[in-house]
């Protein structure tokens, strides 16, 4: 049968019959490999974006113990940190007198509500430093913002007595 075929159609006839076999070979086996290396490929890049999200949570976590260091604990209620503020007080060993804790002050901006203590506190000079060093370093709920001594004369006694205004913040995230 191909001893009466030519030299030129047995060559078409042949190209013919790779072009078929290629098709086939491309459409059974290489356009599924093909496929699987891209979805390799996507895979790769899908489990590095999951390793590279649990670094990003670990430094997400450490990013907010630093500012919840920085500015005070998140406190659902603002009353809790003024009861707080006491409750430190009386903790406190040194021989410093609480004469007034103001009420709370709230501001606001567009992203935190910014409550502000006032504590005043009357004693020595060494005790009043104790106690505000005992609250810059192990109170947690606020942050020590502002810190003024000064003295007033006691207009029955005319002696001098030192104070110290103690100014705390915390911040509340506005959701």
């Amino acid at each position: 049968m191909f001893e009466n075929l030519s030299y030129k159609k047995k060559f078409f006839a042949l190209l013919g019959l790779m072009v078929v076999l290629g098709i086939t070979a491309y459409k059974r086996s290489f356009s599924m490999t093909i496929d699987a290396a891209t979805v390799l490929e996507e895979s790769k890049q899908k489990l590095a974006k999951v390793n590279n999200s649990q670094q990003r949570i670990t430094n997400l976590a450490s990013e907010v113990a630093y500012l919840d260091k920085l500015i005070g604990k998140e406190v659902a209620n603002p009353d809790v940190v003024q009861q707080e503020i006491l409750n430190t007080f009386t903790e406190i060993s040194t021989k410093t007198d609480l004469v007034k804790l103001e009420e709370i002050h709230k501001a606001s901006d567009e992203y935190f509500n910014i409550y502000t203590n006032r504590l005043v506190l009357t004693g020595n000079y060494g005790d009043l430093l104790k106690t505000t060093y005992n609250y810059e370093k192990e109170f947690d709920f606020s942050r020590v913002v502002s810190l003024q001594f000064y003295i007033e004369k006691e207009p029955r006694t005319r002696r001098k007595r030192l104070f110290e205004q103690i100014i705390f913040q915390n911040y509340e995230k506005i959701r």
